[in-house]
């Protein structure tokens, strides 16, 4: 019986690692809202800011390359966008960001004139999580959260 060839060998080298690459296929973030504040005011729009909690249910340390975002106020389109910051998040940990959404006074005025005083805000962000440096390929992840929250609760900083 004669041994192997090198291009056998190479054939199930390669076999080995693309099938290595497919088994670790990361388990998706959990992405929430956890605060949501007015940052600044100009003559042209406002800054809202709205600070995330990522947490990695992996095994193994994450990296977050993009969250890419909606956000919607009482099903109004408020701001969409995408962050670039690099998150690193070891693994079964959390870590926070926070998303600059910039809003035109056009879409603050439509949510505010179908407003009812006194009544909860609802609000839905959705998008998704990109995760680089995952092997060969970035993972991309779908999130949205839906809540509601007092207008009391909402401040300026």
């Amino acid at each position: 019986m004669k041994g192997l060839g090198p291009k056998a060998v190479s054939c199930i080298f390669l076999l080995m690692v693309l099938t290595s690459c497919a088994t670790v296929r990361p388990v998706a973030p959990e992405v929430n809202l956890v605060d949501l504040r007015i940052g600044d005011l100009t003559l042209s729009h406002a800054n809202i800011l709205a600070d995330l909690r990522i947490y990695n249910p992996n095994p193994a340390p994450i990296t977050v390359g993009t969250v890419r975002y909606n956000f919607l106020l009482n099903g109004i389109r408020i701001a969409d966008g995408q962050s670039l910051q690099r998150i690193s998040i070891p693994a079964g940990e959390y870590a926070d960001t926070t998303l600059r959404l910039s809003t035109g006074y056009l879409s603050l005025l439509q949510f505010s004139q179908q407003r009812r005083p006194g009544e909860a805000i609802r609000y839905a962000i959705d998008g998704s999580v990109t995760l680089t440096g995952m092997r060969v390929f970035d993972a991309v992840f779908p999130f949205r959260r839906e809540g509601e929250f007092d207008p009391e609760m909402l401040r300026i900083r």
